[in-house]
Formats: C-alpha cells, structure tokens, sequence
C-alpha cells in the first residue's frame, strides 16, 4: 500500500487504519541489535556486560567503534528489498536506553541513539515497511531477564520513581524527534513488564508516559504492555487516549514444551495453542482496541526446519484467523531465531559456534534453579517453586559475570583487533542466508 507522505497509522476502533482504509500489521521484530541478547548474538552476557568485555579488551575508543560499525551494517538496502519481497509491512526497532541516557547524567539525553534509529527509519520510509520503535530495556529492568540488560536479576525500574521519570522523560525526547514521521506507526513504551507487584505504579507510569508524549506528538499510536512478560493484563486500567493500543506477546511453549516435539499430534498442539491464544485476545474486548502480538517465534534447527514452520504456521493461523496483527520474533540474529543469518564459514559464526561448544544460555535457567536448590538444601530449608522462580534469575546474572570472563574475554582476546573490526561484516546480505521455507509460509499470509 503507498500512502502519503504525511498520513500516520491510527486506531479506528479496533483496527489500525491508514487513509481509512484498515491495516494489519505483518511483520518482524528487528533482532539482537541495538539490545544484544547473549543467545541471540551467540555471546555470553548481557548487552552492557558483552561491551564492557570489549571495552576491556581492545579499549574504549575500539570497543565504540566495533559496535557502532555492527550498528550501522547489521541490516542494509538488501534486507530490506528482501523484506519487501516477503511482503511484510512493519519491522519493530528494539533499542537500549543506554543510546539515549546516561546513568550518571540522567537528565541531559543523548543524540547518539537517534543516529542508528534513522539509519532503520530512512529504509523504512524508502522501502514503505512501517518501524514500530520498541523500547528493550529501561534502567533498573522492567523484568528480571537477561534481555532487558539487567545485572541484578530484580525488576528495580517498578521499585524506584526517580528510574520511571528517566524514561518518561526519553520518551517526550523521542516523540518530539519523530512527531512528524509517520513512518514511525507506533511507540511501544516498554518490553516485556515482569514481576509487577504495584498495579497504582503500573498505571500511572503508562499515564504519566502518555502525557509526556501527547505534550509533542498527538499522532501516533502507543502500544501498552501487560505484566508477566506481557501476558497479564489485570493490573492495566483502561486508558483514555484514543491512539492507544495494546501488545501481547505469544510463546506457548514457556508452559507447555512438549508442543516443541514432534511426538504430540498437530491437532492436539493446535488445540494448545488456541487456548492460550484466546486467553489473551480477551484484551479486544476487555479494552475495545486494536491489539497486537508483538512477538512470537521459536529457535530454528536445520534438522527439524520442516517441522518447526509448521508450529509458526499453526501460531500465524490463530493471528490471521483472529484478525490480530503479528511480528514473528526475530528478522536477523546468529542462527538462533531469525530467518535470516550468517554463514556457518563467516568470522562471526566461526568466533560464536567455538564458544557455543563451552556456554549454552539454554542450560541456563536450568543452572540457575540447580544452584538455587543446592544453595537452599546445603545451608538451609529446600524452598518452594514459587520462591525459587525469581531467585533463579538472580543467580544467573552472577553466571553471566563468570561467563563473561572465563569465556568471552579470553575469546576476545584470541583474535587481534584487526580481525576483531572485520567481524560485523558477517551480517552482511552477502554472507547471510534465509530459511526458504519460513520465506515461504510468510508469503502465504502476506500474498506477496
């Protein structure tokens, strides 16, 4: 669809419209990019841990420029003339707050991050493919995991005001900036919210934030985010503005992994997932607005590739069949959860699959409940699921410190920083390839 150059997506209803015509969203989230994600990029750590390792081992000044040639090449003209290809219309853009706040400054935000956000906006606006701007990680964590940066393993950003106003703040600083892109369809305020005890806290940070952003930019839409990764919306107050929708994300196999396997029956496995799909849509009717599956994906296997597409086929049917807008999580990462990839012969992946012969992050919730239990059972009383649940992700941000230096740094420290500089070039569409077969189930959706 071609629209004009100053026609924003809006909320009808309870569907996304440009022109008055209606949309849905069809699309990828971005990937391991401006938010590393250590299993994703195929690096152990969180993102502030795998810079300060390179920080630590090639310096400052190198470590600052590695990251910003990773930036600025990880996707190019070519990807983005194969998303057009594949026919999806919005890719969603997770970044860091780091790019745009420092935490010993918090008040004076940073240009920097605007500077790797418009290199994604200016091919979205050229190739037509609307960006949804998705912030990954907020200081203190807005959950305890890994991909929200945390060190702590708690999700501090709810406990502390003076954490929330930061982001407020950004938040009226990035609306001012892209007030009028309208190829910018939505601000998704925060990822993934876990552990939200507060629902007083919850509200009125999303009030707050929507105020500071309606001061600047009345236009464009706002996506709200449930608690437990989410998944949970009771906390979430209904909310006035009338271009604010709302985001779920859809991973079934969290609760029930043997839907991964290939002994249970399809049909039972669909029957699985649309129980849990229409639990969460009850938000359509609970808000009477457009809703949105912002993520769902898997990890891709080339033994089991076939069969894997058949399990993102059986979660798209339930999004188109339900009329919910979707974006399969990832686009580009190390041969983890996106469709496209580098070559198992390019430096990247070399570097990355010598250390997956050492860590594997997919142990790592298993560890870290290990540790728990013998921590409890050594010195103490076992304790219950419950308790033992948010411990475990404290324990692993203390794995993630071991890991990264008695792994990544010595690693690092193999190869020269001149073969080092040259490794982002892996990303590049020439020493990349796709899964076809997921090309072609997106096709189907897409009419491309």
């Amino acid at each position: 669809m071609t629209n004009s150059s100053n026609t924003f997506v809006q909320v009808v209803g309870e569907d996304f419209t440009v022109n008055g015509e209606k949309i849905v969203f069809r699309g990828f989230g971005l990937g391991s990019w401006m938010n590393l994600e250590h299993f994703m990029i195929g690096l152990p750590g969180t993102d502030t841990m795998i810079k300060q390792a390179f920080a630590e081992v090639y310096g400052d000044e190198r470590s600052t420029a590695f990251f910003d040639r990773f930036l600025l090449e990880f996707v190019d003209e070519k990807d983005f003339e194969f998303l057009k290809k594949l026919g999806v219309n919005s890719l969603r853009i997770p970044f860091n707050y780091k790019y745009f706040i420092d935490d010993q400054n918090p008040n004076q935000y940073k240009y920097e991050g605007f500077v790797y956000l418009d290199h994604i906006i200016s091919l979205c606006e050229k190739y037509e493919i609307y960006g949804i701007l998705d912030l990954h990680s907020v200081p203190g964590g807005q959950n305890p995991d890994w991909h929200c940066d945390t060190n702590s393993g708690l999700p501090l950003f709810w406990e502390y005001g003076a954490l929330r106003d930061t982001v407020i703040g950004l938040w009226g600083y990035i609306a001012q900036y892209y007030k009028d892109q309208p190829w910018v369809a939505a601000y998704d305020i925060v990822n993934e919210p876990s552990m939200v005890t507060n629902a007083a806290v919850f509200n009125e940070f999303y009030q707050k934030v929507i105020a500071e952003i309606r001061k600047y930019d009345e236009q464009h839409i706002i996506f709200i985010e449930g608690n437990t990764f989410t998944t949970d919306f009771s906390m979430i107050d209904p909310i006035d503005d009338p271009q604010v929708a709302y985001e779920f994300h859809f991973y079934p196999f969290v609760d029930e992994p043997a839907v991964l396997t290939k002994e249970m029956d399809r049909k039972r496995r669909k029957e699985i997932f649309a129980e849990g799909f229409h639990q969460l849509i009850t938000i359509r009717e609970k808000y009477k607005r457009p809703i949105w599956c912002g993520e769902l994906g898997l990890v891709f296997e080339k033994e089991v590739i076939e069969f894997q597409v058949t399990i993102i086929e059986d979660m798209l049917d339930l999004c188109e069949e339900n009329d919910v807008s979707w974006a399969l999580w990832t686009y580009k990462d190390a041969a983890t959860m996106g469709i496209v990839y580098p070559r198992a012969d390019t430096p990247w992946r070399k570097l990355t699959d010598e250390i997956k012969q050492v860590w594997n992050q997919h142990k790592e919730q298993e560890k870290g409940e290990a540790l728990v239990d013998y921590m409890a059972e050594t010195y103490f009383q076992p304790i219950s699921k419950e308790r033992r649940y948010p411990l475990q992700f404290r324990m692993r941000t203390i794995m993630q410190v071991i890991c990264v230096e008695q792994i990544l740094k010595p690693f690092l420290q193999k190869l020269s920083w001149e073969e080092m500089y040259e490794l982002p070039a892996s990303f590049h569409w020439d020493q990349c390839e796709h899964w076809s077969e997921l090309a072609a189930l997106i096709g189907k959706y897409t009419k491309a």
